[in-house]
């Protein structure tokens, strides 16, 4: 057999078992996300009430506390405002005392220590909210410049390659923006973990739920990272073998 065509099947045979272990880290989080989001904790306090005692108990007194309302929870909710010293819980959250709701909380009580301790890249998190959008553009972006091309000259030529250019340029943006966002909300997870830990406000039951869920959750954002990574590696190996089919080079 061709060693090309054998590199080949290696390729297809791990990015389909990397496909397979996604959808399951996907259909697990999802799960238990859904699941513990029945299970109300044994101390029945508001997540309002949860995050202030976790704040206060950390010396974080100004920092405040506010529930949205349901259109703001789409969003602004579930956010740490730095330079406003604000965590903004959503609708959902901040209407019931859950597992799923605690762990949320427990990351944006971990982004306002992290704050307080002055380290720096949170403003990443906030902007990735806003850009996570920008892959959208690019097959938009690549049928501009098709159709730029078409109709100013009947053939395919250098706009579609700018364009094309352009949505991976801010593909490439939205990723590396997401690999630092992803970073500082590990440090998050594991710095609210540790507070409502070393409180002892769970019972062992709660405690080994909210570890399993964040560790999901944590799975999950790597997985998402790593989708959009063989995106952007697709389309940038697409560019490059049609700029060469352009340009008459073999």
């Amino acid at each position: 057999m061709d060693p090309l065509l054998i590199v080949l099947f290696v390729i297809v045979g791990i990015l389909f078992l990397f496909f397979l272990y996604g959808t399951f880290v996907r259909w697990h989080a999802s799960r238990l996300t859904l699941w513990f989001a029945f299970k109300k904790l044994e101390i029945n306090k508001s997540m309002e009430e949860y995050a202030r005692v976790l704040l206060d108990e950390n010396g974080l007194v100004d920092v405040e506390v506010k529930k949205v309302g349901f259109f703001a929870s789409l969003f602004v909710g579930n956010t740490y405002k730095a330079s406003k010293k604000l965590i903004r819980l959503s609708w959902g959250v901040g209407r019931r005392a859950s597992i799923t709701n605690l762990a949320a909380v427990c990351r944006l009580v971990g982004l306002a220590k992290m704050d307080a301790e002055g380290i720096k890249g949170l403003k990443a998190i906030e902007l990735n909210r806003w850009f996570s959008f920008l892959p959208i553009l690019l097959v938009p972006l690549i049928i501009i410049g098709l159709i730029v091309d078409l109709v100013m000259f009947e053939s395919l030529g250098m706009w579609s390659i700018i364009f094309t250019a352009i949505g991976l340029a801010l593909s490439l943006f939205s990723f590396i923006l997401a690999c630092v966002a992803a970073k500082k909300d590990f440090q998050a997870y594991n710095r609210g973990q540790e507070i409502i830990l070393d409180l002892q406000i769970l019972n062992e039951a709660e405690e080994k739920k909210i570890k399993k869920l964040i560790s999901a959750w944590k799975k999950l954002i790597i997985i998402n990272i790593l989708i959009n990574a063989f995106e952007l590696i697709y389309f940038l190996l697409k560019m490059i073998f049609s700029s060469f089919k352009l340009f008459g080079r073999k």
